[in-house]
């Protein structure tokens, strides 16, 4: 244990209130290091209800009230979970302990968790999730090339009250590019455009039964000049299942059929049903990193030809709402239009915002 008496073998280097002011200091900061540790480390703790028909659901309280408590989980921005239905929960206590039991099950007294006033709490009721990238690619050299992006994602999730992990679904997708190449040589250095699509889609997911199956419906559209494509549409209703819904990794497959029309530029036209396999992944490895992926198949039912579509994705958490994102899509047609290539690769860098 060290002493703060003086020692009359050590020579003083100032004055006598600096060597007593100094110990005060680093004590305080010390205890304001393990304040902030400890904060951290409470707001990391995640929650586990088991519901009384056998599920379990795995996330950070929001908020909660005398009726039902709201997560937040990797799958699902806000789920709310009325506390009829809650028959076990695994977490920290507001003693800073661990229980297995709802508090609210037994006495019907609101749940209280660390950090969460015992007080009863309105819970907010956020079904709509908004994302929004932005990004621009610039090539100076040999060839100058310019390419802007854009995407805009518009989600609609909710629960259903009798059973929270199951839930209607609606995603709105669109996304923009542009770009043009300077060609060397030509009078005034002209340009070409080098990209020049759009495409918007629009999805339904119904999940049905107990178990992890659900229905959905698909239509989207668009066009795309470097591919000589002028308008374009699909269509196709399915049945997907939801292979894996643990807290950071979901995976979905699905299965059903797809009617796509192109009215190309080389005056054909392609009208075509096709049978559709696809599969999603969200693997959220930390905090800060997401990975999404997603692959679909289009074997033509009455032809050899076949399409394909592949998307990958790599987000980096900046703030809160602001992440990095690195972007790669792959598109493929066995029999594309005159003079286009069969394969379609694009990779952007945006930047991204959550609402």
């Amino acid at each position: 244990m060290r002493s703060h008496l003086p020692n009359t073998k050590t020579k003083r280097r100032g004055p006598r209130r600096n060597r007593v002011a100094t110990p005060a200091i680093r004590y305080w900061a010390c205890a304001l290091l393990v304040l902030f540790l400890a904060l951290g480390l409470a707001d990391a703790q995640t929650v586990v209800l088991h519901l009384k028909n056998g599920d379990r659901i795995a996330g950070k309280i929001v908020s909660q009230d005398t009726n039902r408590i709201v997560l937040t989980t990797s799958w699902a921005k806000e789920v709310a979970v009325p506390l009829s239905q809650i028959a076990q929960r695994e977490g920290p206590s507001v003693s800073g302990g661990t229980t297995n039991q709802a508090p609210s099950v037994l006495t019907g007294a609101p749940v209280e968790v660390a950090g969460i006033p015992s007080t009863p709490k309105a819970a907010t009721n956020r079904h709509w999730k908004v994302e929004a990238r932005v990004g621009a690619d610039f090539l100076y050299g040999a060839k100058d090339q310019e390419i802007y992006y854009a995407r805009a994602k518009l989600t609609y999730q909710k629960p259903y009250a009798a059973n929270p992990k199951q839930a209607f679904r609606n995603i709105l997708d669109y996304s923009l590019d542009y770009g043009w190449t300077q060609i060397p040589g030509t009078p005034n250095n002209s340009s070409v455009v080098s990209a020049n699509r759009m495409y918007a889609s629009d999805k339904t997911d119904v999940d049905i039964g107990k178990k992890n199956w659900y229905v959905y419906d698909l239509a989207g559209g668009g066009y795309d000049q470097i591919r000589r494509i002028d308008v374009q549409y699909e269509v196709g209703p399915g049945l997907g299942y939801h292979l894996l819904t643990k807290s950071n990794l979901v995976v979905n497959t699905e299965g059903g059929l797809d009617y796509q029309a192109q009215y190309r530029s080389d005056q054909t036209t392609t009208k075509d049903l096709f049978l559709r396999a696809a599969e999603d992944v969200t693997w959220k490895p930390t905090s800060l990193i997401t990975f999404t992926e997603k692959l679909e198949l289009f074997p033509c039912v009455e032809s050899s030809e076949y399409r394909a579509r592949a998307e990958a994705t790599v987000s980096y958490a900046l703030w809160r709402h602001v992440s990095l994102n690195l972007s790669l899509l792959d598109i493929y047609d066995s029999q594309p239009a005159a003079t286009v290539p069969h394969n379609d690769l694009q990779v952007h860098s945006s930047l991204g915002f959550t609402f």
